[in-house]
């Protein structure tokens, strides 16, 4: 899978999904979703060849309000799709709102 396969998927949810950040002015109204690499592991190697790639990704669901529905959404699609997932929460004083964020590896 690459990051395009992972937009398609993330897009199902019916959100806006973009990729690390919207320009200056143009995000939506929440919810939406952003998504970016990070800190990737690189490859897995063997016999002197790179094997496979490995990009760890970084899932950011922002809401009003908590959002338990779009929360399952995501998580389903998540599962569907065989991806083992780590989780946290914020609430983004500065910007009103909450965030949702998964990591994943593709």
């Amino acid at each position: 899978m690459n990051l395009t396969d992972l937009r398609k998927l993330l897009e199902q949810t019916d959100l806006t999904v973009q990729y690390r950040a919207f320009k200056e002015g143009q995000a939506p109204s929440p919810p939406y979703i952003l998504f970016y690499e990070e800190d990737n592991d690189g490859t897995i190697k063997a016999d002197n060849f790179n094997y496979y790639p490995v990009k760890n990704v970084v899932v950011e669901l922002y809401t009003d309000e908590k959002d338990i529905a779009l929360e399952e959404k995501l998580e389903t699609i998540f599962d569907d799709n065989g991806f083992e997932y780590d989780s946290y929460e914020a609430y983004l004083d500065t910007e009103n709102m909450f965030e949702k964020a998964y990591e994943i590896t593709i």
